[in-house]
């Protein structure tokens, strides 16, 4: 009877470690095999503080490079997708023997999201040394920032499926840039506004 009781409790652990609305947050190797680089990267011809152009994200010193999931439904513009509510996940210490260029991984929840639902992802990368969320970090003008392509992630059915039903296979890598500084636009502004100008002169 004990034996019974405690192979219930595992199925029903089970179903709630995966279940409704839930996806595996990692971008590791040993959760996407195939293609085998999901590495989130500095982008090519940036200046950056941990080695050459494509350098694999990694923290080191004040930077502290976040990853956080956003979802919505899959007609959702990127506009209109929100955050889980897990906080961020943090990236790999320049240091790290495991895998650069990750962040650690774990279990997140889509609300109002069902087995079977499709949903919209997105992961968006930021330095949480210069805002708590990816938004605030972005209005502060500084760090590097990237996104992920959207992409569609269906639900399991099954929420006693292996945890391998439950990785996120459509993500692919994406790099992270700076932002560029608000008197950058400004100037490509009048830049555009001048050029606009004189061709109506030309013309």
């Amino acid at each position: 009877m004990k034996k019974l009781l405690l192979t219930g409790f595992g199925i029903v652990l089970a179903a709630s470690v995966f279940g409704q609305g839930t996806v595996r947050f990692s971008d590791v190797s040993a959760d996407l095999s195939s293609p085998p680089d999901r590495l989130v990267r500095f982008g090519a011809g940036t200046t950056n503080p941990f080695g050459t152009n494509n350098a694999v994200l990694v923290n080191s010193g004040t930077s502290s490079y976040r990853a956080q999931l956003y979802y919505g439904a899959s007609t959702a513009p990127e506009g209109s997708l929100i955050p889980v509510t897990t906080a961020a996940a943090q990236f790999r210490a320049s240091t790290t023997t495991t895998e650069p260029g990750t962040w650690a991984p774990g279990n997140r929840t889509f609300v109002g999201f069902d087995t079977g639902a499709t949903v919209s992802l997105q992961v968006r990368v930021w330095d949480n040394q210069f805002g708590a969320t990816y938004e605030l970090a972005l209005a502060s003008g500084n760090g590097y920032f990237g996104k992920s392509t959207i992409f569609q992630y269906t639900v399991p059915t099954d929420p006693l499926a292996p945890p391998s039903a439950f990785v996120m296979a459509p993500f692919v890598s994406f790099s992270v840039t700076p932002v560029p500084e608000p008197s950058t636009f400004a100037l490509a502004g009048l830049g555009a506004a001048a050029l606009l100008i004189f061709r109506r002169r030309k013309n």
